[in-house]
């Protein structure tokens, strides 16, 4: 099967999305489908054979993002070389609109991942001024009669998609994003070097991995974790991993907060390092309300790791209380309070950590891939049944 992956963007970027896709791509391309993903130019790229760049308007966009460019005629010009059986988009705007356009000119099925609350995102960035709430389920619910069938990386965004965007039930399905399987075998070794490097040996090793943006809500996280210092009264170290816009913002924070000695901003760590890092430490802690299902939570399961959250959609899918991981509502008490106890019971801890690397098996890539690959051919074999209607989709 030839698939054509379209996104608004992609590597050498650090993000749910991009990470999402790669893991997709090197899934189904180790079921022996060719895969070929349409992505905007970044100066830092690295090239890829089985990537097609195509240009971006602005290098830098909201949240330090590009702005692609869904109109550059090198997308359909390449597109056109090769004969696609389906096209697999991954965003509702800009290329969202190419991917209908292609979809219904070429008569070729088209698919929908729903990764990211957007409505979340513009209430974030605008400080709550703009309401989204029901102005996206509205161009989602548009968008949406065009695609053959909708992803949902968990069963809470999979309810909001049928609920509230009002997307028929039988053309939704669940497709979280895989883990590799370097992430489920971390060698002690791996996860000593990094405890030592911290200094880290001797005390609780907290994780975050995100980057460093408003909607990610690290402004609550470092406000918790001062609040966690002055009740636990011990040492402890805190890393967080990524960059991002406002990075500088949140090292100042550390300093009035007074647990700049605690937190580690470690930058952005490649991602084949990364799994020793989810291995390495005790608990990974995670407050962003924007996620529809938070990927970086699967691969702390994988390393075993437990996860202390605040409760929002996406993420209530996978920490299941007490079990895997512990939720908390957006409030910093509660959050500093949770993490007190979760290191008051250490045969808890050692439970949960156990749990959560049995959860963390059901998502391995390959099962992922091979899910895709079923809803594929579905897709194709109901398409060719019942051809797409003729009418071309303006891009604007």
């Amino acid at each position: 099967m030839r698939i054509a992956l379209m996104t608004n963007n992609y590597k050498p970027i650090m993000g749910g999305v991009p990470i999402s896709i790669e893991r997709l791509a090197k899934g189904l391309k180790s079921l022996g489908h060719e895969v070929t993903i349409f992505a905007p130019t970044y100066k830092e790229q690295e090239e890829d054979e089985d990537v097609i760049r195509y240009s971006t308007l602005l290098n830098r966009f909201i949240g330090g993002i590009v702005l692609p460019n869904p109109f550059d005629l090198r997308i359909e010009k390449e597109f056109q070389k090769k004969e696609y059986d389906i096209i697999h988009v991954h965003h509702p705007m800009l290329v969202g609109r190419t991917a209908v356009y292609l979809s219904q000119k070429y008569g070729i099925p088209l698919v929908f991942t729903y990764h990211t609350r957007y409505e979340k995102y513009v209430e974030s960035y605008t400080g709550g001024i703009i309401k989204a709430e029901r102005l996206m389920p509205f161009y989602l619910h548009t968008f949406l009669k065009h695609c053959n069938y909708v992803f949902a990386p968990t069963e809470g965004i999979r309810n909001y998609l049928t609920d509230i965007c009002k997307v028929s039930p039988e053309k939704t399905g669940i497709l979280p994003t895989g883990i590799e399987e370097r992430n489920y075998h971390v060698p002690a070794t791996q996860i000593n070097e990094i405890r030592k490097k911290y200094d880290a040996l001797n005390c609780p090793l907290f994780l975050t991995v995100s980057r460093m943006a408003q909607e990610k809500n690290i402004g609550f996280l470092l406000e918790s974790l001062s609040e966690f210092k002055k009740r636990y009264g011990k040492p402890f170290r805190m890393l967080m991993v990524g960059d991002g816009p406002h990075r500088k913002e949140y090292e100042k924070e550390c300093n009035t907060l007074r647990i700049r000695d605690e937190v580690i901003f470690t930058g952005t760590i490649p991602n084949e390092e990364l799994a020793a890092y989810f291995g390495a430490a005790d608990t990974f802690l995670f407050a962003s309300k924007t996620e529809t299902q938070g990927i970086v939570v699967l691969e702390a399961f994988a390393g075993s790791t437990p996860v202390l959250a605040v409760r929002a959609s996406g993420v209530e899918d996978l920490v299941t209380e007490g079990i895997n991981g512990m939720l908390t509502e957006e409030d910093k008490d509660e959050y500093a309070e949770m993490l007190i106890n979760f290191y008051k019971d250490s045969f808890k801890r050692s439970e949960m950590a156990e749990n959560a690397y049995r959860t963390g098996l059901t998502y391995h890539e390959e099962s992922v891939a091979k899910e895709a690959v079923r809803v594929y051919n579905e897709v194709v074999t109901a398409a060719r049944t019942a051809p797409i209607k003729s009418g071309l989709v303006r891009l604007g």
